[in-house]
């Protein structure tokens, strides 16, 4: 999850930094530098203090991220073996994702498990 954050931070401060095109509309209101700081100061206020705010959400989308990069480490994994072209390896290795794979899912039920709970206290 904070690999993702740290991703957007960045993407948005090369962003941030490029110059516009002139000849667009976009640039007729500007925001100075020092408003977009604050505004980006304020932002990251509001997300720290999220989930002291709303921790079954938090738990929740981390469960997720969680998932999704379990997947996605487990697909570039595949992908890595598959343009490597190591033939003699892709049996070892997808019986090793395989074996992931049973561990996420098994992961995954306990987490839905205790997302149900917590879903189930916060409708009574």
């Amino acid at each position: 999850m904070s690999f993702l954050i740290r991703a957007a931070f960045w993407l948005s401060l090369v962003i941030l930094i490029l110059p516009a095109d002139p000849g667009t509309e976009a640039n007729k209101e500007s925001l100075s530098t020092t408003d977009a700081f604050i505004a980006a100061q304020a932002t990251l206020s509001d997300f720290t203090s999220f989930c002291a705010r709303q921790p079954d959400v938090c738990a929740a989308g981390e469960v997720a991220i969680d998932s999704f990069s379990a997947k996605a480490r487990y697909g570039a994994k595949q992908l890595y073996v598959y343009l490597d072209g190591q033939s003699e390896d892709i049996a070892s290795t997808s019986e090793t994702g395989l074996t992931q794979t049973a561990d996420i899912s098994q992961d995954q039920t306990l987490d839905q498990q205790q997302l149900t709970a917590l879903v189930q206290d916060l409708k009574q």
